[in-house]
Protein backbone atom coordinates (compact mmCIF):
# COMPACT_ATOMS: atom_id res chain seq x y z
CA UNK A 1 0.00 0.00 0.00
CA UNK A 2 1.43 3.30 -1.19
CA UNK A 3 1.59 5.82 1.79
CA UNK A 4 0.47 9.34 1.16
CA UNK A 5 2.79 12.11 0.52
CA UNK A 6 2.23 15.57 2.08
CA UNK A 7 2.98 18.49 -0.15
CA UNK A 8 4.35 21.14 1.98
CA UNK A 9 5.02 25.03 1.18
CA UNK A 10 8.02 24.02 -0.94
CA UNK A 11 6.64 21.18 -2.65
CA UNK A 12 7.76 17.34 -3.13
CA UNK A 13 11.45 16.64 -4.79
CA UNK A 14 10.33 13.61 -7.16
CA UNK A 15 11.85 10.45 -7.18
CA UNK A 16 13.04 10.47 -3.56
CA UNK A 17 8.96 10.53 -2.29
CA UNK A 18 8.10 8.28 -5.03
CA UNK A 19 8.15 4.12 -4.76
CA UNK A 20 8.44 2.19 -7.74
CA UNK A 21 5.04 1.05 -9.06
CA UNK A 22 3.92 -2.40 -9.04
CA UNK A 23 3.38 -3.10 -12.47
CA UNK A 24 2.09 -6.88 -11.93
CA UNK A 25 -0.16 -6.57 -9.00
CA UNK A 26 -0.69 -3.03 -9.10
CA UNK A 27 -0.71 -0.70 -5.75
CA UNK A 28 -3.35 0.42 -3.53
CA UNK A 29 -3.91 3.65 -1.08
CA UNK A 30 -6.07 4.66 1.47
CA UNK A 31 -8.83 6.95 -0.18
CA UNK A 32 -8.88 10.64 1.18
CA UNK A 33 -10.67 13.49 0.02
CA UNK A 34 -8.85 15.72 -2.63
CA UNK A 35 -5.97 13.04 -3.03
CA UNK A 36 -3.95 12.56 -6.01
CA UNK A 37 -2.10 10.07 -8.05
CA UNK A 38 1.04 11.29 -9.39
CA UNK A 39 3.03 8.69 -12.15
CA UNK A 40 6.19 9.17 -13.80
CA UNK A 41 6.83 6.97 -16.87
CA UNK A 42 10.76 6.94 -17.80
CA UNK A 43 10.01 3.30 -19.66
CA UNK A 44 11.05 3.20 -23.64
CA UNK A 45 7.19 2.29 -23.86
CA UNK A 46 3.56 3.72 -23.00
CA UNK A 47 1.90 3.54 -19.93
CA UNK A 48 -1.78 2.78 -19.50
CA UNK A 49 -2.74 3.61 -15.96
CA UNK A 50 -6.49 2.09 -15.10
CA UNK A 51 -8.36 3.00 -11.78
CA UNK A 52 -10.37 0.55 -10.78
CA UNK A 53 -14.18 1.78 -9.47
CA UNK A 54 -15.50 -1.31 -7.23
CA UNK A 55 -19.38 0.40 -7.29
CA UNK A 56 -22.56 -0.09 -9.13
CA UNK A 57 -24.88 2.13 -10.38
CA UNK A 58 -28.61 1.75 -11.71
CA UNK A 59 -31.96 -0.75 -10.60
CA UNK A 60 -29.66 -3.46 -12.27
CA UNK A 61 -26.31 -3.15 -11.04
CA UNK A 62 -24.06 -2.27 -13.73
CA UNK A 63 -20.82 -1.17 -13.16
CA UNK A 64 -18.78 1.85 -13.09
CA UNK A 65 -16.39 1.34 -16.10
CA UNK A 66 -12.99 1.61 -14.91
CA UNK A 67 -10.86 4.98 -15.19
CA UNK A 68 -8.19 4.73 -17.52
CA UNK A 69 -5.37 7.39 -18.71
CA UNK A 70 -1.93 6.69 -21.58
CA UNK A 71 1.22 7.98 -20.10
CA UNK A 72 3.23 8.18 -22.41
CA UNK A 73 6.85 7.36 -22.08
CA UNK A 74 8.73 10.34 -20.64
CA UNK A 75 5.65 11.99 -19.38
CA UNK A 76 4.12 12.54 -15.85
CA UNK A 77 0.17 12.24 -14.61
CA UNK A 78 -1.50 13.64 -11.98
CA UNK A 79 -4.51 12.74 -11.45
CA UNK A 80 -7.44 15.31 -10.38
CA UNK A 81 -8.51 14.33 -7.05
CA UNK A 82 -10.36 10.84 -6.95
CA UNK A 83 -14.07 10.61 -6.24
CA UNK A 84 -15.82 8.26 -3.88
CA UNK A 85 -16.28 5.84 -6.59
CA UNK A 86 -12.60 4.76 -6.39
CA UNK A 87 -13.18 4.12 -2.95
CA UNK A 88 -13.34 0.44 -2.43
CA UNK A 89 -16.16 -0.72 0.07
CA UNK A 90 -14.02 -3.18 2.41
CA UNK A 91 -10.83 -1.72 3.09
CA UNK A 92 -11.58 2.21 1.91
CA UNK A 93 -8.54 1.47 -0.88
CA UNK A 94 -8.35 2.52 -3.85
CA UNK A 95 -6.68 -0.02 -6.76
CA UNK A 96 -4.45 1.23 -9.48
CA UNK A 97 -3.10 -1.54 -12.02
CA UNK A 98 -0.81 -0.56 -14.92
CA UNK A 99 0.11 -2.31 -18.46
CA UNK A 100 2.43 -1.51 -21.53
CA UNK A 101 5.89 -0.34 -19.46
CA UNK A 102 7.64 -3.12 -17.77
CA UNK A 103 10.47 -0.85 -16.03
CA UNK A 104 11.40 2.67 -14.09
CA UNK A 105 7.99 3.85 -13.51
CA UNK A 106 7.80 5.66 -10.42
CA UNK A 107 4.27 6.42 -8.00
CA UNK A 108 2.84 8.47 -5.47
CA UNK A 109 0.16 9.77 -3.54
CA UNK A 110 -0.45 13.29 -3.34
CA UNK A 111 -2.03 14.95 -0.40
CA UNK A 112 -2.42 19.06 -1.64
Amino acid sequence: MLTPVAVGATGVVFPDDGDPAELIDGNSFTWAEGRRLYVQNDDTTDLTVTLQTPGTVGTFGSPYPDATVTVPTGKTWISKPLGLEFRRPADGAVWVDYTGADASVTVAVLDL
